[in-house]
């Protein structure tokens, strides 16, 4: 008998099976895939997400295979605002939700998911995890009173545990065969669509914003650069007319300058995209049963925290199901504890931040003043940056009190930049389709 079944060995999975092998319980993580293998996803690990990747031991072996950088540039509608997160920001964060600050570091990566999801997966090896790869699960097993106590694989084999973890992603097997519904859906999401280019020097990351689409930059493996472009879900049908055609006319309308240097640039692989990126919460344990990462929760990929977020999630859900199984506490106050750190209010209201952000409504004239008010204040800037990423609490950036400082402390700074010159017919115009323009003018 095992301690801990876990079935999906992906980032949450492979994550959560290393941290409980490491207390030196009994685990199993089973995945129907096989390992190296690549998964859809815009594979971005921020600097919390690569501090739990050196938590777990395997940091410098995706830093010798992946650019690593600290900082990044984020433009809002031509307001271009460069920074990195905070170390002492980062501190906080993790001895808030582990009372631990060991591990941190301030750089970021966008690694592949081959790469980066074997890594994972020969990790939890090594800490002594059994890992079957090739293997689905046909059922959950129960008791009479239901609480999950082992899995039935389709080849027949029979496993059981004292408590089993679905990390099986936003379709999960565990979910359903459950019986476990969606609560708090998000339907207003962005599509988005990107690939792999060579000859695009190694350089920080940029993440743009105009109007209602986005695209974002960035090094990774294989001498490539990932360009992704995105925008909201109602577009989406017009884009996919020509994908090919539309990427790179939603690269002009975004920025001229990465427009030209992704045309100069060689296309390595095909293009991939995503359409239902519609945010989620579902309940996070129950008798006999826990989830983690996307199986749990889901949101828009705009501010590209999946990974990051899952490596989270996982060594929390270990820290908890680790004091239950060790003897530590009971079960319900363990699992408490782990409900209580993913669903408190500062997590809820990244959740609103995320989900209110995939709408791509095109930025007001407040919010671009925000952004203008920030050129020069290099800490605020960083802080925003933290902020966007769930690093520092959205509440406290955005309050009403702290807007308002900033706003008295640079009340010039705003007023020398175009985009402030005609707004409302420029607002306007953000609100119209390009692609839909696009199309209609090929079939005169």
């Amino acid at each position: 008998m095992y301690n801990a079944i876990v079935i999906g060995g992906r980032c949450a999975g492979a994550a959560v099976g290393a941290h409980l092998a490491r207390r030196g319980l009994r685990v199993l993580v089973v995945d129907r895939s096989r390992f190296p293998s690549d998964v859809l996803s815009t594979h971005f690990v921020w600097p919390h997400g690569a501090s739990y990747l050196n938590r777990l031991g395997i940091l410098d072996q995706v830093r010798a295979v992946t650019p690593a950088h600290t900082d990044v540039t984020v433009v809002n509608d031509g307001i271009a605002l460069r920074g990195s997160i905070p170390e002492e920001l980062l501190r906080n964060q993790f001895r808030l939700l582990h009372d631990d600050d060991s591990g941190i570091t301030t750089e970021y990566f966008s690694v592949r998911r081959n790469v980066l999801d074997k890594l994972l997966v020969d990790n939890a090896v090594a800490a002594g995890v059994e890992f079957r790869e090739g293997y689905t699960v046909k059922e959950l097993l129960r008791d009479d009173d239901g609480t999950v106590i082992g899995i039935k694989g389709r080849d027949g084999t029979v496993e059981h545990a004292q408590v089993v973890i679905g990390a099986d992603g936003r379709n999960s097997f565990v979910a359903r065969a459950l019986g476990i519904e969606k609560f708090d859906e998000r339907p207003r999401c962005t599509y988005a669509y990107w690939s792999y280019f060579s000859g695009i020097p190694d350089a920080d990351a940029q993440i743009h914003r105009r109007g209602r689409l986005g695209m974002a930059m960035a090094s990774t493996n294989h001498g490539q650069t990932m360009v992704l472009t995105w925008g909201p879900s109602e577009w989406a049908a017009e884009f996919r007319a020509d994908v090919e055609g539309n990427f790179h006319r939603a690269l002009g309308l975004i920025s001229e300058e990465a427009a030209v240097t992704v045309a100069g640039a060689v296309r390595e692989e095909r293009f991939y995209g995503t359409l239902d990126q519609a945010a989620y919460l579902r309940q996070l344990h129950g008798p006999g049963w826990v989830l983690v990462g996307d199986a749990e929760s889901f949101k828009d990929q705009c501010t590209a925290l999946g990974i990051t977020h899952a490596l989270r999630d996982a060594e929390l859900a270990a820290e908890a199901v680790g004091r239950w199984l060790g003897g530590e506490t009971d079960r319900d106050t363990a699992m408490a504890g782990y409900a209580a750190k993913r669903r408190s209010q500062t997590a809820a209201a990244y959740y609103d931040y995320v989900c209110t952000l995939a709408e791509m409504k095109p930025l007001r004239h407040d919010e671009l003043q925000l952004f203008a008010i920030l050129r020069g204040n290099q800490a605020e800037i960083d802080r925003f940056i933290a902020t966007h990423v769930d690093v520092a609490p959205v509440s406290e950036f955005f309050d009403p009190s702290n807007v308002f400082l900033l706003n008295d402390t640079a009340k010039e700074s705003s007023r020398d930049h175009s985009v402030f010159a005609d707004f409302e017919a420029t607002y306007r115009e953000h609100q119209r389709n390009p692609f839909a323009r696009v199309e209609a003018e090929a079939t005169r």
